[in-house]
């Protein structure tokens, strides 16, 4: 069944990031035998905010939330994995501090949201590795894809 990474646009992003991001998704799902579709949803600092408002009840933006639909130990995984919204304002205020482009920093927020839809967090350093070898995975095809 082929997957689907349901992309919703709430902030422009840059031209061309759209079917790179799909296709690093996809190829991301693959690797790991997922057979569930997700959301992604590229938005802003405002947006963020009030979802950290609402859920985490802290007034703070962020750069990368996720929302599971599917916990580990579950006996069969949902048709969508869930959500992940990206805020493309922070992404690109990071992106020269992680020394890449925003369309690489959205892609290394996108590989973390999915991370975390799998059922992982980073609550020390070894649980940390995961969501480095995920991000540094989505750069490599990232990197592929663009030749």
């Amino acid at each position: 069944m082929p997957r689907l990474v349901d992309l919703i646009v709430e902030t422009r992003p840059p031209a061309g990031l759209r079917p790179r991001l799909r296709s690093v998704l996809t190829s991301l799902l693959d690797a790991r035998a997922v057979a569930s579709n997700i959301c992604v949803i590229l938005t802003n600092d405002a947006r963020l905010r009030d979802l950290k408002r609402e859920h985490w009840q802290e007034d703070a933006t962020t750069d990368v939330l996720s929302f599971p639909q599917w916990e580990p130990g579950d006996p069969f995984m949902p048709p969508v994995l869930g959500d992940v919204f990206i805020n493309l304002q922070a992404a690109a205020r990071q992106a020269p501090r992680h020394g890449h482009d925003l369309e690489a920093e959205v892609n290394v927020l996108a590989a973390h949201g999915l991370t975390h839809l799998l059922g992982f967090d980073h609550e020390d350093d070894l649980a940390w590795q995961v969501f480095e070898a995920a991000q540094t995975e989505a750069l490599d095809l990232l990197k592929a894809l663009r030749g």
